[in-house]
């Protein structure tokens, strides 16, 4: 292995500045034809609308702004982010859950997940061996060992404790196709790690990456003899969080380039089309100084294949709101800006969840559109009125839990965590059956999700969508059969909001009930 160097603290890179280039808007706009009808679908904080169409509305002429209403300007000039799309994760809890319940639950909760006549989601994360949500007691990687044993030859790597989430996802691709995989260790076995355990602090043995490296691209091989492409891999999943009571591993940096390199090579060797995701932490300062060291030492040590391997950079929403302020309080860029102008990478939100600690369904509605799904993931307008790439998507955490908020592990401590659905056994007349429901956060990635699919394989980009009402949110993006989908959330706590929605010389004007998310499509 070679020593690692001591890297500088921000990177300025020529190649990183061309990267960025490439990543920039696309000038060429598009040309867009006003449809007869634009569909609207409503889902509102009273819940007296889910996801629900609305009387069409027509475009007319806009003349000038009216100062009564609120509106919002949808640029057809540039196309900036492809998008992933939007989803969650399978836990081995999840699949868990989903195979307990009878077929036609199983089936109807997969619809409104996966289908396009429900939420249409896209993304699927995996954990590589357990994560803190199992429906056991005992944590385990795809590789455990005995006690000072070592499998460095791999002969003993399994997926014998994924049954359930193999079993789901083949179910998942029977109803979505397109729908993408996305895999995340939480912890190397514990043989390859300084504490020889999977919970506590630990990192790895420094003659151990190689070996990670196989481990990661083992695993993606496995799921694709089981028909599961699984097309994102992250390194580790929040690699700074310390020493918790579930599987956790530290990396740094530097560690992470090392790493990354040798999986980027060896997948590329067994031909896997797989991005390695980094960071997969939460963004802000901390995420800044990781990046910085993380592809310092990409572009100086491995300048021919730099970049190549990792074209995304994934984010958690644990540590505070804004991924969009243009600054933080230590002068640096917040995570998707500086992602975006300083690295020419794509980011998406790989983790973020609803819990006890709100139980209000609108305020947890505007509180996902504002901090996950709307803001972050739409075309930015800096503090110089420069437009620049949003977040490509967004994943909550677990797709399915029960109203517990379980099953988790006891040892896990009391996690208040809560699924993108509820589902839970009941037993009535004596006999058990299974119900369920749908989150707030369901509704306002489905407000997005369902309408954002590829046309002709090509995926659905971000247009430039402005207002300067602060009590909206807004985002746009071009669909390739023609549609220009507009989402808007009112995030006012009592008011209405008159919105005109303005594309090109026409407008749409609609009124929007306080604390909703409206789609049109246009």
């Amino acid at each position: 292995m070679k020593a690692i160097k001591k890297c500088a603290a921000v990177l300025m890179s020529a190649a990183v500045a061309v990267s960025a280039a490439a990543f920039a808007g696309c000038g060429n706009g598009i040309s867009y034809a006003y449809p007869d009808r634009v569909s609207v679908y409503e889902t509102t904080g009273t819940k007296s609308s889910l996801l629900s169409r609305k009387t069409s509305l027509t475009f007319s002429p806009y003349e000038e702004e009216d100062y009564t209403r609120q509106t919002i300007h949808i640029s057809t000039d540039g196309l900036y982010q492809e998008y992933t799309g939007y989803g969650a994760t399978m836990t081995h809890a999840s699949a868990y859950l989903l195979m307990q319940a009878d077929e036609e639950t199983r089936m109807a909760v997969l619809n409104d997940l996966f289908s396009r006549e429900g939420a249409n989601f896209s993304v699927v994360r995996i954990p590589i061996g357990a994560s803190d949500y199992i429906p056991g007691d005992e944590y385990f990687t795809c590789d455990d060992m005995p006690a000072g044993e070592t499998d460095m030859s791999l002969e003993h790597f399994n997926l014998d404790n994924d049954a359930d989430i193999i079993a789901v996802c083949k179910l998942i691709l029977q109803i979505n196709p397109e729908v993408k995989f996305m895999a995340s260790p939480w912890s190397a076995p514990a043989w390859m790690k300084t504490n020889s355990a999977l919970v506590g602090a630990g990192s790895l043995k420094e003659d151990m990456y190689e070996v990670y490296a196989d481990y990661l691209v083992k695993f993606v091989s496995e799921y694709s003899k089981q028909g599961i492409n699984i097309s994102m891999l992250t390194i580790l999943n929040e690699p700074s969080v310390g020493a918790l009571s579930y599987p956790t591993m530290d990396m740094t940096g530097i560690e992470a380039a090392y790493v990354t390199q040798y999986v980027g090579q060896k997948l590329d060797e067994q031909g896997f089309d797989t991005d390695i995701v980094s960071w997969d932490f939460n963004y802000g300062s901390s995420s800044a100084g990781y990046a910085d060291t993380y592809f310092e030492m990409l572009f100086e040590e491995y300048a021919d294949t730099a970049g190549v391997y990792s074209d995304t950079v994934g984010f958690h929403g644990y540590d505070g709101d804004g991924y969009s302020n243009p600054t933080t309080m230590f002068g640096l860029k917040d995570g998707i800006q500086k992602i975006s102008q300083d690295y020419g990478k794509a980011s998406i939100i790989t983790e973020i969840t609803e819990s006890s600690a709100n139980n209000d369904f609108a305020s947890n509605l505007t509180y996902a559109s504002s901090n996950i799904v709307v803001n972050p993931c739409a075309a930015q307008t800096d503090l110089d009125g420069n437009v620049w790439n949003g977040c490509t998507g967004a994943l909550y955490w677990n797709f399915v839990l029960d109203g517990d908020g379980q099953p988790t592990p006891a040892s896990h401590g009391g996690n208040e965590c809560y699924g993108v659905i509820t589902l839970d056994a009941v037993t009535r007349q004596g006999q058990t059956v299974y119900k369920y429901s749908k989150s707030s956060a369901y509704y306002a990635m489905a407000q997005v999700s369902k309408f954002m699919y590829s046309v002709d394989g090509v995926p659905c980009r971000a247009l430039a969508a402005t207002t300067d009402y602060v009590d909206l949110n807004v985002m746009a993006y071009y669909r390739n059969d023609g549609a220009i989908i507009a989402v808007v959330c009112n995030t006012n706590e009592t008011n209405n909001a008159p919105v005109d929605i303005v594309i090109g010389d026409q407008k749409i004007s609609y009124n929007m009930m306080p604390q909703s998310i409206v789609t049109f499509v246009c």
